[in-house]
């Protein structure tokens, strides 16, 4: 009975594996996990393909997908740093906090001129502007995506738009 039942549960579990490797598409990860770490930034193979899949997972949560609510429940209800957390780990990518403050410590500095694709941007709404607020993922020709705040959820926004520009405090760039 033991021997038959390790056969069995060997072979579902090998078959689990098989159809979960298959079953894997956008806004799932390629391969293992990777793991951000503070004040580095992560090196992927295929940087820009990873870049490019975790923007469609963000985007995939348009149109009311995902609410905005400080209540973490993933891919439905979500603030601005734990959709970030979220849509980074769907994808492969470990930053191991919701916190946008501690989200800013991740990867590494860049200029507002140097932004690229997939970098993090960093806002605060205080007069102490590293006490931080607000973040969004550049997504190239001047947009951010971000799960905004009630009425608009996840949007996607002009950076050069008075609210961004105010409120702008860094940009880091976690991949690489």
């Amino acid at each position: 009975m033991k021997k038959g039942f390790k056969a069995l549960t060997t072979g579902l579990l090998a078959g689990s594996m098989l159809l979960g490797g298959l079953a894997a598409g956008p806004g799932q990860a390629e391969a293992a996990m990777v793991s951000a770490k503070f004040g580095t930034t992560v090196n992927v193979a295929n940087e820009n393909r990873v870049i490019d899949n975790i923007i469609r997972t963000g985007k995939s949560l348009m149109g009311g997908k995902a609410q905005y609510s400080h209540n973490y429940v993933p891919g439905k209800y979500m603030d601005c740093s734990q959709f970030i957390y979220y849509i980074f780990k769907k994808n492969g990518i470990d930053i191991h906090t919701r916190d946008d403050d501690r989200q800013v410590k991740l990867g590494s500095y860049v200029p507002k001129s140097k932004l690229q694709k997939g970098d993090l941007i960093f806002y605060s709404t205080k007069k102490n502007k590293w006490d931080i607020t607000h973040v969004s993922m550049y997504i190239g020709n001047g947009k951010v995506l971000h799960m905004a705040n009630t009425k608009y959820d996840v949007t996607i926004s002009n950076l050069n738009s008075s609210w961004h520009q105010k409120y702008y405090v860094t940009a880091r760039r976690v991949i690489k």
